[in-house]
């Protein structure tokens, strides 16, 4: 891990959470609301409860896992198309013989004896359910039909609101340390990981990998995330810069992330007065290898314990 250069600071004018919040619409839905199941045994001596969402009219079941000892536990908020994938199950979009590496990172963050909480995508969650993979037209019928009912909330603004009400509901569950939620999350889920880092003063520590960090450098203007309020005078550098003096490790493979989009990061540096934003780059594309996911975990753990 190492941490960029230094570069020229981005002088975009002033910026702020509020700024950020009212641009990408991410306030939680008016009758939003959380209900936690009953406790079961889990995977890897935890307890596993889910966590029932209702967020714009959309319920969406999200699973948590908290180690069965040792009260009150860290808990990583881990953001992904469907929690089956994030579980270790086959799911439709990840069929069990599905080549390339294991999506299981809720599994195996929780055997590193980290609470975890797997939330599902609210688009993914009104996909149809046999439909087409291609990105368009699986999401872009249920990105238009969020825009026609909720102007002003663009589809990333929906998901980061999805994930402040699932720190919410945190925030009440006795057993977790309140001061101890992190975020963690890859391509999709690393773009949520890293606006709710930023937005959201209680996630302590986050790890995003192939976010695409830069406006220019991935598909921000697809109607599910921004569409067209992506901003002409301000860029990812200063969203970053808004989780300093807390922790980020950005991690790429070269794809969405690297030597393309590396001015982005060495801006985003500059918000960090002393260590805290590190850099992990492996050069292998985007999927996230088990090894250098093995190593964000290693560092998600040390930053929450």
């Amino acid at each position: 891990m190492s941490t960029p250069g230094h570069g020229s600071v981005h002088a975009t004018g002033p910026t702020d959470r509020t700024d950020w919040i009212d641009l990408i619409g991410a306030r939680r839905a008016v009758n939003g609301s959380w209900r936690l199941g009953e406790a079961e045994p889990g995977p890897h001596a935890s307890v596993q409860r889910q966590l029932h969402l209702r967020s714009f009219g959309t319920d969406l079941t999200a699973v948590l896992l908290t180690p069965d000892a040792n009260p009150p536990c860290a808990v990583v908020v881990v953001p992904f198309y469907d929690t089956d994938t994030l579980l270790g199950r086959p799911s439709p979009l990840y069929p069990a013989g599905r080549p390339g590496p294991g999506r299981d990172y809720a599994l195996r963050l929780a055997a590193r004896g980290l609470g975890v909480l797997a939330v599902p995508w609210w688009a993914e969650m009104l996909a149809e359910r046999e439909g087409p993979t291609d990105l368009s037209a699986r999401y872009g019928p249920p990105a238009a039909t969020h825009a026609a009912q909720h102007p002003g909330v663009t589809g990333l603004g929906r998901s980061v609101a999805d994930l402040l009400l699932a720190v919410d509901a945190l925030t009440k569950i006795p057993g977790i340390d309140i001061d101890r939620i992190g975020s963690f999350g890859h391509s999709l889920g690393g773009k949520h990981a890293l606006f709710l880092a930023a937005l959201d003063p209680r996630i302590r520590a986050a790890v995003v990998h192939e976010p695409g960090l830069g406006f220019a450098h991935s598909n921000w203007r697809d109607p599910w995330y921004l569409g067209d309020r992506v901003p002409q005078l301000r860029d990812l550098d200063e969203l970053a810069g808004l989780i300093a003096p807390r922790s980020l490790l950005y991690a790429g493979g070269g794809a969405s992330d690297g030597t393309h989009n590396a001015d982005v990061a060495q801006r985003a540096h500059q918000h960090w007065p002393s260590p805290g934003f590190d850099v992990l780059m492996h050069n292998t594309g985007h999927p996230l290898p088990d090894h250098v996911f093995a190593a964000c975990a290693s560092w998600l753990t040390d930053h929450l314990n």
